[in-house]
């Protein structure tokens, strides 16, 4: 079966579509499919050695030229395809599929309308309420072309309840199924809390919604608490973030690791005590099912899947809402003052995602569903 798979980030760039994809490729090809992505890429990225085929779109060429190499691009490489697996890119690919009618199963894990214009700082709302409330011209124009590309899908995957809903309340009113996202479980007898020096981790795309700058801030407020935070990532904010570490003279207190790849992120998964994810909205993150994987203690926001996540606090911390400076540094202080508390939570972790986010297990039904879906008529 020849499947194409659209998706906006990619190796080595950091972020759910980019642990995804990459997994369930290679997975795929394991199982005797041909499997082409197109994806974006920065400039310095685009002759970047991937093992699998790929196809390179530069993503700061200028926005309309961008579009239409991309459209051009999905439509020249979905002739011969079966199905068109959508992780990013879902409005160009839409457009492309108007001329070729190939079938299309498409993930979703957020709100491309909502993440665009809050990270602009166009919005200050919720998710949720975003969904609910009316806005101008520009933003309820995003909105009705987010719903109609979603429902020219012929199905729809999610990796958590709640994006199910949010699916349902757009009118999708074909097939939506939960795919839990998943990891390949591995044991790593890893020693937490246990140095000197606490090592607080951070792996995320440094957008305005992650709440990076609140985590700095935390990190301010116990700069004389034996600490260090990594943080693992790129994106629109890294010039402001570095420039709040330079405000509060935390150079010896935090690090800007950039993009890494995943050999050299699972050393920094092996050191860590603490991970934290402090964002207004995920969907089900990848970044804490590697935390959980390593066994390392987790301090979230009880957003979006991270509620399943974290279980009211049993399998982890919960920043609450809104996300402030204060609770951040609150949070941290009682992991390291409840040492084995945050182990035994550490450990509940783990057995969840043995159960429920195996890699291997997922991924069987993901090829279950593309072929179900090509067979249909």
């Amino acid at each position: 079966m020849d499947i194409l798979i659209t998706v906006g980030i990619f190796p080595p760039d950091i972020g759910g579509p980019a642990s995804f994809v990459p997994k369930i490729a290679k997975y795929l090809i394991n199982k005797g499919h041909n499997v082409k992505i197109i994806c974006l890429s920065d400039k310095e990225h685009l002759t970047y050695k991937d093992d699998i085929n790929v196809i390179r779109i530069n993503r700061s060429s200028p926005i309309i030229f961008r579009w239409l190499k991309t459209i051009v691009k999905i439509y020249s490489n979905s002739k011969k395809s079966d199905l068109i697996f959508v992780n990013g890119l879902g409005t160009e690919t839409t457009i492309a599929n108007l001329f070729i009618r190939k079938k299309v199963i498409r993930k979703i894990v957020g709100d491309p309308v909502w993440e665009r214009v809050y990270n602009k700082n166009l919005i200050d709302e919720s998710f949720d309420d975003f969904q609910e409330n009316n806005h101008g011209l520009s933003i309820s124009l995003q909105k009705m072309i987010r719903n109609w590309s979603i429902n020219k899908s012929n199905l729809i995957i999610t990796p958590s309840q709640h994006l199910k809903n949010f699916i349902d309340k757009i009118g999708f009113d074909k097939n939506i199924f939960v795919i839990n996202n998943g990891v390949n479980i591995e044991q790593h007898n890893k020693v937490v809390l246990e140095n000197n020096i606490i090592q607080l981790l951070v792996v995320s795309r440094l957008v305005s919604q992650k709440n990076i700058d609140l985590i700095i801030k935390a990190v301010k407020v116990m700069e004389n608490e034996n600490i260090i935070l990594n943080i693992v990532g790129d994106g629109s904010e890294i010039n402001n973030l570095k420039l709040l570490v330079k405000k509060y003279e935390l150079d010896k207190k935090i690090n800007f690791i950039g993009k890494i790849e995943n050999t050299k992120l699972n050393e920094y998964l092996k050191n860590a005590d603490i991970f934290i994810q402090a964002s207004n909205y995920e969907g089900l993150p990848h970044s804490i099912l590697e935390a959980m994987n390593f066994e390392i203690p987790i301090l979230s926001t009880d957003v979006g899947g991270c509620s399943v996540l974290l279980n009211k606090g049993e399998r982890g911390y919960i920043i609450p809402m809104p996300v402030s400076e204060v609770e951040i540094s609150e949070g941290i202080r009682k992991i390291i003052n409840n040492k084995n508390e945050a182990k035994s939570k550490a450990r509940l972790a783990k057995n969840y995602l043995n159960q429920e986010h195996n890699f291997n297990t997922n991924a069987e039904i993901y090829d279950e569903k593309i072929k179900e879906v090509v067979k249909s008529q």
